[in-house]
């Protein structure tokens, strides 16, 4: 048998076949499916991740709370002398145990706008027997500036008191257990103005009289350095609710933004 004779013979026991080799399917043996040699398998599809609702915490409820407690005065009939429901207190004592100050005090400091004190213990306890009554106390902050008005009346006469001056960042301190930053405000301005013919406080003097003289001379010798420095115990910028504590009286001072 020669050369040709044996070839077309293996030609009759072995059929080339067209179809070129197969692996299996990695991902779909179980369905005994084949797909050609280099045909890579489609893209498996990560699962999606779907982002978790934000569940309120106890602090949300708390600063939510408070929030909604201080708009219901809408006719501003309460006085600080009347302090607040001890539900709200526990409210700030737990806004106090947070202790959160949104941007950190140099941002804290920069909270400008006009804010109303709404709870003042030591306004309670000290002037509430004396008969002294306050109410409001405003702080208005712009640009590193500060004004702060408030009223008194009861038995002494119905008027304003103001002082002026800047608020700035200040080192930390302890306070209510650790430590806080704190604010510095240095008032270098004074005035008093009547309540009797004014429901709003008055500018500080151009031209000033002999009493605002006075007042000012006193005001000036009176502000120590230190009744200058707030440790701030919370801040939330979004709600605008600010807690400072003035240390002299160990008093946790709340006001909102308004």
């Amino acid at each position: 048998m020669n050369y040709s004779s044996m070839f077309a013979l293996a030609q009759d026991h072995h059929v080339v076949s067209s179809v070129p080799y197969t692996e299996p399917c990695i991902g779909c043996v179980r369905d005994h499916q084949r797909r050609p040699l280099g045909v890579q398998p489609p893209a498996r599809t990560a699962p999606r991740i779907q982002a978790q609702p934000h569940r309120p915490s106890a602090v949300d409820g708390a600063l939510e709370r408070v929030v909604a407690w201080t708009a219901l005065d809408v006719d501003h009939a309460r006085t600080l002398n009347d302090g607040v429901p001890d539900a709200v207190q526990r409210d700030i004592d737990a806004l106090v145990a947070d202790g959160r100050v949104d941007g950190g005090i140099s941002n804290a400091v920069r909270g400008d706008g006009t804010w109303e004190v709404f709870s003042a213990p030591h306004i309670k306890r000290l002037a509430g027997p004396v008969g002294v009554i306050f109410s409001p106390l405003r702080y208005i902050i712009e640009d590193g500036a500060i004004v702060s008005h408030v009223r008194h009346r009861g038995i002494v006469p119905d008027g304003w008191l103001s002082a002026s001056g800047a608020v700035e960042e200040g080192q930390e301190m302890v306070a209510e257990g650790r430590m806080r930053p704190t604010c510095l405000i240095k008032f270098d301005k004074f005035w008093i103005g009547s309540g009797a013919r004014e429901d709003e406080p008055r500018e500080f003097p151009a031209e000033k009289t002999v009493v605002d003289t006075v007042v000012d001379a006193v005001g000036n010798a009176g502000f120590l350095d230190g009744f200058a420095k707030f440790p701030v115990l919370f801040y939330d910028e979004a709600k605008g609710v600010v807690i400072f504590q003035f240390p002299p009286l160990q008093s946790n001072i709340a006001a909102v933004r308004t």
